[in-house]
């Protein structure tokens, strides 16, 4: 073939690749302010702040200010049911309760929290298997105030123990004063704490506490063995530390305990190598005289 043919069939070839990317850029370039144009044309759909979930929300928890934020959301997809900043404030749904699961980004329902003192708030806050119980407070036992709905503590039973010892022909009576750690990491649900006219907290008198049937069994005991106390357990615990996990379900045994002697040396001991002809347990106005041998004898007062 001749050189000069070859070349012009070259030149061909490439002029007809230039136009073809030429066209199609131009094409591009074209439909993109197309685009363009239209979207600065059509008119934007109106949108609105509502409140939604910040996280997975589970039933039973107590919102707090980081469980949820605001989010534009179209007007038209706006329910009375939703939280809006015209009429609602963020602070609003803070201590409220989750009884109806909540996704992340899913909008924050009326329906779907309670708040204390409404109807079903404790049966939303309880967790499944668990039940709510009511005990009296003091202004030591309750922490001076400080104790609040979803905080953790233990709960301690002091009381006295009289033991009877024989010895030849003496008597011998003695009282020893005993504190025992009975439940650990129990759950709050409520407290009936509230503020005066003047901001000032009063302390409430009953706290109402999450805890195992049979828990319940043994807290409607306490009032008639001894006196309760409350004792307020950290966010955090150190590292390995038993319990760690703030969720996890609270203890129901005596897990440890002190005597008065441990206070004071002019207190008796109570060791474990005595070994009494006879306990005697008070509990309010009746006492009863247990042996080691397990019989028992009331008497009254």
């Amino acid at each position: 073939m001749n050189p000069r043919n070859l070349i012009l069939i070259v030149l061909a070839a490439v002029g007809v690749v230039l136009v073809v990317l030429l066209t199609r850029s131009f094409l591009t370039t074209a439909q993109q302010q197309a685009r363009d144009t239209q979207s600065l044309t059509a008119p934007r759909e109106a949108a609105i702040q509502i409140l939604v979930a910040k996280r997975d929300l589970h039933v039973g928890t107590i919102l707090k200010p980081e469980d949820t934020e605001w989010r534009a959301w179209p007007e038209k997809g706006v329910t009375e049911d939703y939280f809006v900043p015209k009429s609602d404030k963020k602070q609003t749904t803070v201590g409220q309760v989750v009884r109806a699961p909540l996704t992340k980004g899913e909008p924050v329902t009326k329906s779907a929290i309670v708040k204390q003192g409404e109807r079903g708030f404790l049966a939303a806050i309880l967790s499944p298997g668990m039940r709510a119980v009511t005990v009296k407070l003091s202004p030591t036992a309750g922490i001076g105030g400080f104790i609040f709905p979803g905080d953790r503590v233990d709960v301690l039973l002091t009381h006295s123990i009289e033991l009877q010892e024989q010895s030849a022909d003496i008597l011998r009576e003695q009282e020893f004063q005993v504190a025992e750690t009975v439940f650990q990491n129990v759950r709050v649900l409520a407290v009936d704490q509230k503020s005066t006219s003047d901001d000032q907290a009063r302390i409430g008198k009953t706290a109402t506490l999450e805890v195992t049937p049979k828990m319940v069994e043994k807290v409607a005991m306490i009032a008639n063995i001894g006196s309760l106390t409350l004792s307020l357990r950290p966010l955090a615990l150190a590292p390995g530390a038993p319990l760690s996990d703030p969720n996890s379900p609270p203890i129901g045994v005596t897990t440890s305990y002190s005597t008065g002697h441990e206070i004071s040396t002019f207190l008796p001991s109570l060791t474990d190598d005595q070994a009494p002809d006879a306990v005697r347990v008070t509990r309010g106005s009746s006492t009863t005289t247990v042996t080691p041998k397990g019989s028992q004898k009331a008497e009254s007062n």
